[in-house]
């Protein structure tokens, strides 16, 4: 996935660019993108195939599969996709309107469903070039895979072990627990609630989990797809806000995988022990330019939290939520 930025970086006391740029992307509508597609002069949202595709339908380049105990190898077949938010390349969804990120939202759910061939759908979001981004237009990227990945497959088994064992969900009980606590959670609406949780081992890392058992993201209701957009847009907003940056960060939905027949390794019939959540990983530390690094012993033997979570979630809580101080700083130069 390769792709660049033309950029013009105005001077930093710039009012409206206070940590944006004004950028002419090659995932803007009419660019011609790296491999000479051209795009459409789209209005809304974009969705297409990856140009540099990491997974693809039928995989012939790897070698076949092999059960030798050290070195055990399966094919990786899957496709990837590409999704624009919004035209406008200077947008970040805190900066888009509740009624832009509702659509954002509804095309997720378009490609959880259109994808559901595929045994399991990752939808991520890097921003930033604090965290590799290599390009900064608003988009996400929907990697679908005819195998079952590490980490779902660590969180279907541990899902399904509490599910049998108490007969409810794992994440909902955990949620029960958190907002009876209240100390970690930073934002709850009618239908959800953003919480840094218990765990987290980067400093103001976000779950976001709906109160509602909710399997995937195509089984959202009307309603909660509406209080979902506003409730990113607010937490979103306090994150720009904590440092006064546009707010790096990895996220990615975690829902159920799809029903297959039963020759697809990690696959069940039942999948009614998950729940859908969503995971936000920000690099920043102390500043807009502090980051946390994982290395020495973090990387080696286990990760250490630079503050607690408690203390994370009080200081998110005290942003402004509604706000975003591109708009206070606007509203100075105006006086």
């Amino acid at each position: 996935f390769s792709f660049q930025d033309t950029t013009t970086i105005l001077p930093p006391s710039t009012p409206s660019n206070q940590g944006f740029t004004k950028i002419s992307s090659y995932l803007s509508p009419g660019a011609t993108r790296s491999n000479g597609a051209v795009n459409p002069n789209y209005t809304s949202t974009f969705v297409f195939p990856n140009d540099f595709a990491a997974l693809v339908p039928s995989d012939t380049t790897s070698e076949s599969a092999s059960d030798d105990e050290l070195f055990q190898s399966r094919p990786a077949a899957g496709e990837c996709h590409v999704m624009c938010f919004t035209p406008h390349s200077d947008l970040s969804l805190p900066l888009m309107t509740v009624e832009d990120i509702q659509t954002v939202v509804k095309e997720w759910m378009r490609m959880s469903e259109e994808l559901k061939h595929n045994l399991y759908v990752q939808i991520f979001e890097n921003k930033g070039a604090m965290v590799g981004c290599s390009n900064s237009h608003p988009h996400c990227q929907i990697w679908s895979s005819q195998f079952l990945t590490y980490l779902i497959d660590l969180e279907d088994r541990n899902q399904r072990e509490y599910f049998q064992k108490h007969g409810v969900s794992m994440l909902i009980r955990y949620l029960e627990r958190e907002l009876a606590h209240r100390s970690r959670i930073v934002e709850e609406s009618e239908h959800w609630v953003a919480l840094v949780p218990y765990w987290a081992k980067w400093p103001f890392e976000l779950l976001v989990l709906p109160k509602r058992h909710v399997i995937r993201l195509r089984d959202l209701s009307a309603d909660e797809v509406v209080d979902l957009s506003k409730t990113m847009k607010r937490y979103l907003t306090r994150y720009d806000n904590l440092f006064e940056c546009s707010f790096p960060y990895s996220m990615g939905w975690h829902e159920a995988p799809n029903r297959l027949d039963g020759s697809q390794e990690g696959c069940h019939d039942d999948f009614s022990h998950w729940q859908l959540h969503a995971h936000y990983y920000p690099p920043l530390l102390r500043s807009s330019s502090v980051k946390k690094h994982i290395a020495g012993y973090e990387m080696l033997a286990q990760c250490q939290r630079d503050l607690t979570a408690e203390d994370a979630a009080r200081r998110l809580r005290e942003c402004d939520p509604e706000v975003h101080f591109t708009k206070k700083i606007e509203d100075q130069a105006k006086k």
